[in-house]
């Protein structure tokens, strides 16, 4: 009703001050009404990239975090499984000749492998240790970091591959017969123990040089001299 009206206006007016609301407007007239005066709306004093400069990147999704898998140590058939073991240094196994060892994604834990198997592999391991009697083929370690090996007895080889940080302790009655073989790796070490428990160790080669020589090219040990 024009009463209630009256009085909304009127409070309004005594909440902001009254005519100060308007005083410091001023008329507009037709010609510069946009919609009356449609040259006048491409000469707007805004522009499209002030009005994006101003807003924010969207927030990054935050990563997926992957689900903890269990622990698992079983011997399915001829192989050992462990796997996703973390801070367990209490591992062992009573080993066979035909049986081999598969270690998956273990951290922070020592495994002692009793008796000589076949063949032990560290996959994806991180500040884990592997401590082995005897065997017959081979200790293979991949995509592992900061890993250690003793072998008590003999290995006929070693492969090393994308690892970074490696030590092996071979005794030096059986582990100079050892074949380390190494690729994509870092901060490799094997140890030569006595049978005092002394040991002395010795950094396996990172940098090499090819050069071609003689109809070929040959890659030899790239010494740093100086």
């Amino acid at each position: 009703s024009p009463a209630s009206q009256n009085s909304l206006s009127s409070g309004i007016n005594a909440e902001y001050g009254g005519a100060a609301i308007t005083s410091g407007l001023k008329k507009v007239s037709k010609d510069q009404m946009t919609h009356k005066n449609p040259s006048l709306r491409n000469t707007s004093l805004v522009r499209e990239e002030d009005l994006n400069k101003n807003k924010k990147a969207p927030a990054p999704k935050p990563a997926a975090v992957a689900a903890k898998k269990p622990p698992k140590m079983e011997l399915t058939g001829k192989k050992w499984n462990v796997e996703y073991q973390v801070d367990n240094n209490s591992m062992s196994i009573d080993g066979q000749v035909h049986q081999v060892v598969y270690a998956f994604k273990c951290e922070k834990s020592v495994l002692t492998i009793n008796q000589k198997v076949n063949s032990v592999t560290l996959d994806g391991c991180k500040k884990m240790a592997i401590i082995v009697d005897d065997l017959i083929a081979s200790l293979d370690v991949i995509n592992c970091q900061s890993v250690k090996i003793q072998v008590n007895g003999t290995a006929p080889i070693v492969n090393i591959d994308k690892t970074d940080g490696c030590q092996v302790f071979v005794k030096k009655s059986t582990g100079i017969d050892t074949e380390f073989v190494t690729a994509k790796s870092s901060e490799v070490n094997v140890c030569l123990v006595e049978d005092s428990g002394e040991y002395t160790e010795s950094s396996i080669a990172e940098q090499f040089v090819t050069k071609y020589k003689d109809g070929k090219f040959v890659t030899e040990l790239y010494e740093v001299v100086g």
